[in-house]
């Protein structure tokens, strides 16, 4: 159960959000059922609130009891706690937030909360913050590794903003995934290694993505971070 709140944030919370927040209901007992529209409304009014507030704790216990409701995945406005969380000055809430997902015992997908928090980092130019949501998509005990929009949208990102070794990162583990890039991403990597003054590097690069087996792009750009000089 959330804890008690100071006002307004005690106030905001209804009887029906403690109900969520209590333990699962024995095997006996009926499923729950989806949220109601008014639910919805209520938690996504709530969790940005509680995060601002810095209950950072108690936005995770919610949203982690909201996610065990059937369809909470899809029908929670994600997008909009993805916005809010790349607006704090720190990801210490993202990452706990991305923890409970990750410890949740449904195993949720993460990318509807981490891939539009990606994007929303990118487009603030926080590409040292962005690449750290990468890398927490991309380790072993991750729920969900990056799928191939996600991907895409990082390597993208990271070399509109000049980033190649960002952006190498990232087309390393999309390689890794079997995920090829498109000619348009292609391009994009091969410009930004032009721009870092790597030519041969970038044409080398260039020739391993067009090849059909991704495993030469993997070992290429191993090469080329491990060779990595700022």
């Amino acid at each position: 159960m959330l804890p008690r709140l100071a006002p307004p944030l005690g106030g905001a919370l209804p009887r029906v959000l403690r109900g969520i927040c209590t333990a699962a209901p024995p095997p006996s007992k009926p499923q729950p059922g989806p949220l109601s529209p008014s639910e919805l409304g209520t938690i996504s009014a709530l969790l940005p609130r509680l995060l601002s507030a810095g209950h950072v704790p108690a936005a995770g216990r919610l949203l982690s009891a909201a996610l065990l409701l059937p369809g909470s995945i899809q029908r929670l406005p994600l997008p909009d706690l993805a916005a809010h969380l790349a607006s704090l000055p720190t990801l210490s809430a993202a990452f706990a937030l991305l923890t409970a997902l990750r410890h949740h015992p449904a195993r949720p997908s993460p990318l509807p909360l981490a891939s539009p928090l990606l994007d929303s980092l990118l487009s603030q130019r926080r590409a040292r913050d962005a690449a750290s949501v990468l890398r927490w998509l991309c380790r072993p005990d991750s729920p969900r590794r990056p799928d191939a929009a996600t991907y895409a949208a990082a390597v993208a990102g990271f070399c509109r903003l000049e980033d190649p070794r960002g952006a190498l990162a990232a087309l390393r583990e999309m390689a890794a995934d079997g995920l090829q890039p498109s000619p348009e991403l292609r391009e994009a990597v091969r410009d930004a290694m032009l721009q870092d003054a790597r030519i041969e590097e970038a044409w080398a690069l260039e020739e391993a993505m067009r090849l059909p087996e991704t495993s030469k792009v993997v070992e290429l750009v191993d090469k080329l971070l491990s060779e990595w000089e700022p």
